[in-house]
């Protein structure tokens, strides 16, 4: 059983008589009675033990009982020692008011009731037994902390062990650390990959056999110093600088290497780390950028030197354009009034104005003037093809309202629909649809393609159905139910020059598709064909809601020659057929 808690009683006073009297009143409470003759040795008793209370004697030669109080309270260690004043003499309101001033909880007077002078005590007692409980259940408390605080930090620590073993274990990496007498003492798997050994064989070994040039006691001394701080204590190293290594496995082969050298300071030794990289693959890269770089350059310069030849000859081509533009003009100009002769020649003889022509040479004459309106036709059809190759096609932006302008042309194409066999039939637009373009250029388009529908529809119906386009444009489709188109012919149909061989040829340019196509593109709009051989074709005209106004076009004098003049107004609106 543990023994009870034993405290111990301060007496003072300078009659032995009195202390032996405190003593036997106070040994019923079974605790130690600590006697001084003076308060000179009582203050040596504090100093060496603490008290559960004092009975101090007021009236004592030398140091007088206030005086000792006020010591015992100057100290910090006692100044909540309970003081009980005992006196028989100084029972003036004056010394008691002085005996609490100091500290004291009481003050008794002689001679006092044992029982209550023991009862007063066993409080104290009582109280200090108790404070000193807290205090030990508080130490420990404290030490219990401690320990559980020892034991987290231990167990974090070998967590963060766990983990850096890991990490070190499973980097990619070569992570190896060596002692300040160049001693392997850590050699990861990385390194063991890269230098083609295991870890066993290199513990201890020097770190210098595996690397070139040697790690010197001087790089490594500056290595530690740089992880110093100014005030010479040990601090964070800094973050460490790539080197360029060589590596030698045991072999003999060597290798480039980028290295990072650290040092860790302790208490009485230096531990040095290298984190390693082999970079041969990334050497071989660079080289073979650095060679990519340099015939980079080389066809960098050759593509210079094409690109001013392509300059030059685009020059060239732009000059032979705009000359073959100017010839064509020209010549426009120049064939266009002996064909219009010869056609009003032929004319007046057909009307007879020069006498009667018998049959033979009606139908000559007739031909005459069939092959002089076709060569007028090419004329005017090349003429239209140059002027859209140069840029100079002059566009004159109005409202165009459908299908208005499709019933107009069903009246110019009517006879040549008659003449064929063909009925012409329109599906309108729902609501009348009015874009901004130029009404003369979309009427050359369908113009030319009800002529091509009506002369390759072998006679059976045409339709022209009209419709609004989802951006507020107009789409026009020409449908015939002829002998179609086949379909490795459908992109040949929009070149320059181009006529399907057909059973019974039909007269034309070959311009009329492509002249068609490329001013439809240049109202910002699209021709486009779908045929099959024995059902017909469907060419659809897709026309914007706006076209932007075409920039100012500089007149080119031959040009403006070759478009003036009756016989140039007389075939403006003449149909380009294919």
């Amino acid at each position: 059983m543990t023994a009870e808690p034993r405290a111990s009683i301060l007496a003072v006073d300078d009659r032995p008589e009195n202390l032996f009297a405190l003593e036997a009143i106070l040994e019923p409470l079974g605790h130690t009675v600590v006697r001084a003759n003076s308060g000179e040795e009582a203050l040596r008793q504090v100093l060496q033990q603490d008290f559960a209370c004092i009975l101090l004697d007021v009236q004592m030669p030398g140091m007088n009982g206030f005086e000792t109080a006020q010591l015992i309270k100057s100290r910090e260690r006692s100044r909540l020692t309970p003081i009980l004043f005992l006196t028989a003499i100084s029972k003036d309101d004056a010394f008691i008011f002085e005996g609490y001033s100091v500290g004291a909880v009481d003050y008794m007077f002689k001679p006092f009731n044992p029982d209550i002078l023991r009862s007063k005590v066993a409080v104290f007692i009582d109280l200090y037994l108790k404070t000193q409980q807290l205090q030990e259940q508080e130490r420990r408390l404290r030490e219990s902390e401690r320990r559980e605080l020892e034991l987290r930090h231990r167990g974090e620590l070998q967590a963060s062990e766990a983990r850096m073993a890991e990490i070190v274990s499973s980097a990619m990496e070569a992570i190896i650390t060596f002692d300040g007498a160049g001693r392997i003492t850590l050699f990861n798997a990385a390194a063991e990959r890269m230098f083609g050994v295991s870890a066993e064989q290199t513990a201890g070994r020097p770190v210098h056999d595996f690397f070139e040039p040697d790690f010197d006691a001087a790089s490594l001394d500056a290595i530690c110093a740089a992880g110093r701080t100014a005030g010479g204590e040990a601090g964070p190293a800094p973050s460490p600088r790539s080197r360029a290594l060589t590596g030698t496995r045991p072999g003999g082969d060597s290798f480039p290497v980028e290295a990072s050298l650290s040092c860790l300071q302790l208490e009485d030794e230096r531990v040095f780390t290298v984190i390693a990289r082999d970079i041969s693959e990334r050497k071989r890269a660079e080289e073979a950028l650095r060679q990519q770089a340099i015939s980079l350059a080389q066809t960098s310069e050759q593509l210079k030197q094409l690109n001013d030849q392509l300059q030059t000859r685009q020059r060239e081509l732009e000059a032979a354009m705009s000359a073959r533009s100017r010839f064509y003009a020209s010549m426009s100009h120049e064939l266009r009034t002996p064909i219009n002769a010869i056609l009003g020649y032929s004319s007046l003889l057909l009307d007879n104005i020069y006498g009667e022509l018998n049959e033979q040479q009606s139908r000559g004459i007739e031909r005459a003037n069939k092959a002089a309106r076709h060569l007028l036709e090419l004329v005017n059809d090349i003429l239209d093809l140059s002027k859209i190759e140069a840029g100079k096609v002059d566009l004159e932006i109005q409202n165009a309202t459908f299908p208005d302008v499709i019933q107009d042309l069903f009246i110019t194409v009517r006879p040549l629909a008659d003449e064929h066999g063909s009925e012409l039939a329109l599906d309108p637009c729902p609501v009348p649809v009015t874009v901004v373009t130029d009404p003369r250029r979309v009427r050359q388009i369908l113009l030319n393609l009800l002529s091509n529908a009506i002369k390759f529809g072998e006679g059976k119906p045409i339709t022209v159905t009209c419709r609004p386009g989802d951006d507020g444009g107009v789409v026009v489709s020409v449908v015939d139910r002829g002998r179609g188109i086949p379909e490795e012919d459908l992109d040949k149909i929009f070149d320059e020059f181009v006529q399907l061989h057909q059973p019974d040829p039909q007269q034309g340019t070959g311009l009329g598709l492509p002249i068609s196509r490329r001013l439809a593109e240049l109202l910002e709009g699209s021709l486009e064909v779908h045929s099959r051989v024995g059902e017909g074709s469907t060419f659809t005209l897709s026309l914007p809601a706006k076209v932007a106004p075409p920039p100012a076009i500089r007149e080119d004098p031959f040009e403006t020659m070759a478009l003036t003049g009756a016989a140039a107004r007389a075939t403006a609106e003449a149909p380009a057929a294919e």
